[in-house]
């Protein structure tokens, strides 16, 4: 089976804050772990934390911070969560639309490879809050962890 999601991330900003919580269950099948999971209704994360490209994947975000908690379904390793991550970035560029202006195309390009290669890359060697918290971690365990 081929790495796929079932529908749209639903979120909602949490007030005076960067962090949001899922308002509904996000599942997604990962080639990588073999099997479909589940994000929960309820789930606060951070979206993506590297600098300078935070944000830019949204579900790759949740998908990556959802398997570095402590409890996760199936619970994983730091490097197995990075892999997860770039499997999902590679999955939701795949599905972007193509470019037409070749310039904008070759900077959408090396822009993509930027995504693909060093934020992942940066996850596993960040300190961090890999398998400290469980999955429904209030919004004051998530601050306080961050």
């Amino acid at each position: 089976m081929k790495t796929q999601v079932r529908g749209t991330i639903k979120i909602e900003r949490m007030p005076g804050c960067s962090l949001v919580r899922t308002i509904a269950p996000f599942p997604f099948y990962s080639a990588i772990l073999k099997r479909w999971s589940e994000i929960p209704l309820g789930f606060i994360y951070d979206e993506e934390s590297v600098p300078v490209l935070r944000g830019t994947n949204p579900e790759a975000g949740a998908i990556h911070d959802y398997l570095c908690r402590k409890d996760s379904d199936p619970v994983v390793d730091k490097l197995t969560a990075a892999l997860v991550y770039r499997e999902f970035i590679a999955y939701y560029n795949s599905i972007e639309p193509q470019q037409t202006n070749k310039i904008k195309a070759y900077l959408n390009s090396v822009y993509d490879y930027i995504k693909m290669r060093i934020k992942p890359d940066a996850v596993i060697v960040a300190p961090g809050y890999f398998h400290k918290l469980p999955v429904m971690a209030t919004l004051e365990q998530v601050q306080k962890a961050l």
